[in-house]
């Protein structure tokens, strides 16, 4: 077991931790469009090639001298897309050392990639739910909260969650009676008008909560379910008429959608009771076809299939405010 003080989780770090997942994905994607366009350029010249691999291990070193070297946010935010740039395309290169003959064209790559980051997705999910955060760590979060007023201005929304994060420490101990009058002494500003980031952030959130609040939309997402595993399940079955054994992905396929069909029938026969409960088994089919079905395609098919992909983590989002939306409306109706 580790000591309880090995490790002080930072209560803030979700963002620094989708800064990397982003970073690292669109890393990959830019240097796939960059290679494809450029017809895979040598960089060297001659008996020597520079593989992105290494620039990969550059851009993370600066990430690690980064958090080494500086204490504020901003470091912290600039570190985590660096490192996930350069993870991005580390990582691109898997093929290259999976297979004897350095085949960075390796199809399975492909798939492999997608459940890293989906694995790294999950344990980022994880993380902050394994156990409650302890009242040393409110605290340790509270000190950090407070220290960078010294660096920037200690804005409205700053102070508020400082404050927070307080009042799950323990009241008697020295310190937490300390910063609580730091606080009362700190000059707050208003809080500073949103970047053209953030404005475009909530913009793209607004407008999918109209898209999702949408009656019409939850009645696309069912029938999107249906055809998705009829399509899938016709498309193996064709398959094997024309090949008399079926590969590792095609199996995993069959059955995976077959599963995933299976929640979407319960969620059909549970909409005749409970709206909320056939949302949930809705939801499972996605993440099925999510976790496994998508693996499964990616074995062998290109990065088109990340369309695929991306609608139906559009649908489980959809799913997700459907479910959220009416557990609100429960609650507001007892």
């Amino acid at each position: 077991m580790f000591p309880k003080d090995l490790f002080i989780r930072n209560i803030e770090a979700t963002s620094y931790r989708e800064n990397f997942l982003v970073s690292a994905v669109v890393s990959i994607f830019l240097i796939r469009i960059f290679l494809h366009f450029t017809s895979y350029p040598q960089l060297g010249g001659g008996n020597y090639h520079i593989a992105h691999i290494l620039w990969g291990g550059f851009f993370m070193m600066a990430a690690l001298l980064i958090l080494l070297s500086f204490l504020n946010e901003k470091a912290a935010v600039v570190a985590s897309i660096l490192g996930g740039i350069g993870f991005g395309a580390f990582i691109d290169e898997l093929g290259k050392f999976i297979t004897s003959n350095n085949n960075y064209f390796f199809q399975p790559t492909i798939a492999l990639i997608y459940i890293i980051f989906v694995l790294l997705f999950l344990i980022s999910r994880f993380i902050p739910k394994y156990h409650p955060y302890t009242k040393r760590e409110y605290l340790v979060n509270a000190i950090e909260m407070i220290k960078e007023s010294a660096i920037n201005d200690f804005d409205e929304e700053e102070e508020k969650r400082a404050r927070e994060f307080l009042k799950q420490c323990d009241p008697d101990n020295p310190i937490v009676q300390a910063l609580k009058k730091v606080l009362t002494q700190v000059e707050v500003e208003a809080n500073k008008p949103p970047g053209i980031f953030t404005k475009f952030r909530r913009a793209l959130r607004k407008r999918y909560y109209l898209i999702a609040r949408s009656g019409i939309v939850i009645n696309v997402v069912i029938v999107f379910l249906i055809l998705q595993t009829l399509l899938i399940i016709i498309q193996i079955s064709t398959l094997s008429l024309f090949r008399p054994v079926l590969s590792f992905s095609d199996w995993g396929q069959l059955y995976s959608s077959i599963l995933a069909g299976i929640f979407v029938l319960i969620g059909l026969f549970a909409l005749k009771f409970s709206r909320v409960e056939a949302y949930r088994f809705f939801r499972i089919s996605v993440l099925i076809t999510i976790l496994l079905t998508q693996f499964f395609v990616l074995v062998h098919m290109g990065w088109y299939d990340i369309f695929g992909l991306g609608a139906n983590v559009f649908t489980l989002f959809v799913i997700n405010y459907a479910m959220l939306r009416d557990k609100k409306q429960r609650i507001s109706d007892k």
